[in-house]
């Protein structure tokens, strides 16, 4: 059996959008500051992606956090008064910060345990204790810091996080979906920037494979979505989302036209949180329940039932029956990603179903035209190609021939 594990964004789309929202986010924090736009380059975005930072509530909140640590270097002197981060920001009007260099930051990271956001405010935290300011304006830092970084994705208290979700959002839709009243007057980014990534050919194989039943799919991202779609279709039912389900994921399978393939997204495993007592985050990527759950949801097509059944194998080691049907051949998983975190993910998930005497292999397709993530993603992947219609080509040109791995995973 041959599953197959695409990712959204840098794979079925060309995640322009949020790009334009991650760069027009900090340039609002760092307007704000008096610095100018400071958001880092398209080049210094992929050395993000490369150390894990791959979600944009986290990247936004990191990047305006190695600003105020810069803005403090280089005027140590300068008095801070507590205040939430939108009044502590304007406090840095009278400093002159120069360049920053964003690529320094990562090396500190590399090795700090948990979550991206935890890594980042671990690190600014130790640069921040080692600098020569007041007691009192290393107290407003840190409580900065902490609401910047604490829990981006604790929407009602993450600011950074509200601002980035209107711009590729656009006002209205952010309203109706958090029911919040909006900042300003935007039109959607999702909307205006982004573009499919597959051609025509490409998908054509995909549906392809498929229908003759030689893979079974499943699209698993980290993109916010709506619940399950048998919980509820929304789409088609309801004249609005469910308060706090954004349908970015939803938008983004319209845009590639894979609508009735079933969608492993950020939604979902909101919606696996409420249900179990935990946060999204602890369920998704790089936890193996989401990579998990899109296995089982390739197979059986049932997004809630595949949630449910991963989370209780993960967290109570328990046999399902959801792995009856994994069981009587071997299983080749492939993952087309183009960050780390999904491919650690998709292994996790792998592992656990061989625990449970399911023969599974990970194979791993990276989608980088070149760089530092192509070099991250290298030492991952049986092959990293340009785009995903390379990699569509790919595996087609696999399953169909049954070739073998051309290297160990």
């Amino acid at each position: 059996m041959n599953i197959l594990l695409l990712d959204v964004d840098g794979v079925l789309v060309e995640d322009r959008g949020y790009r334009a929202g991650l760069i027009a986010t900090i340039n609002c924090f760092s307007q704000m500051m008096g610095q100018g736009d400071r958001a880092p380059d398209p080049d210094v975005i992929e050395v993000f992606h490369a150390h894990g930072f791959t979600n944009e509530w986290d990247v936004c909140p990191f990047a305006i956090g190695m600003l105020i640590i810069s803005a403090l270097r280089a005027q140590p002197g300068l008095s801070l008064a507590a205040a939430p981060l939108d009044g502590l920001l304007t406090q840095f009007r009278t400093v002159r910060a120069g360049s920053i260099d964003y690529r320094a930051w990562f090396a500190g990271t590399r090795d700090r345990p948990g979550r991206p956001s935890e890594r980042a405010l671990s690190l600014l935290t130790d640069v921040l204790a080692g600098l020569p300011v007041s007691d009192s304006t290393r107290a407003a830092t840190r409580s900065a810091l902490d609401e910047l970084l604490s829990d981006p994705h604790d929407f009602p208290n993450a600011t950074v996080t509200q601002v980035f979700q209107e711009y590729v959002l656009g006002s209205s839709l952010f309203e109706e979906v958090y029911r919040t009243r909006p900042r300003f007057d935007f039109s959607s980014l999702l909307y205006d920037e982004d573009r499919s990534a597959l051609n025509a050919e490409a998908r054509s194989v995909l549906l392809d494979l498929i229908a003759s039943h030689a893979a079974r799919m499943c699209v698993y991202t980290a993109r916010p979505s709506l619940p399950p779609i048998e919980v509820a279709n929304w789409l088609s039912t309801n004249d609005r989302a469910p308060a706090g389900f954004s349908p970015e994921a939803e938008l983004a399978m319209q845009l590639v036209d894979l609508g009735d393939v079933p969608l492993i997204a950020m939604g979902r495993m909101q919606w696996l949180a409420e249900r179990v007592g935990t946060k999204a985050e602890y369920v998704t990527k790089p936890a193996p329940v989401q990579a998990l759950a899109a296995i089982l949801a390739a197979v059986s097509r049932r997004e809630g039932d595949s949630l449910l059944a991963a989370y209780r194998l993960v967290s109570e080691g328990e046999a399902i029956d959801a792995l009856a049907g994994l069981k009587d051949r071997p299983v080749d998983v492939w993952v087309v990603e183009d960050a780390r975190l999904g491919v650690h993910a998709a292994g996790g998930a792998i592992d656990l179903l061989r625990k449970h005497a399911v023969d599974a292999r990970l194979r791993v397709l990276g989608i980088s035209p070149g760089g530092p993530k192509a070099d991250a993603l290298a030492e991952l992947c049986e092959a990293v190609v340009p785009t995903v219609n390379e990699a569509i080509a790919y595996l087609a040109d696999h399953i169909r021939g049954a070739r073998p791995p051309t290297s160990n995973l």
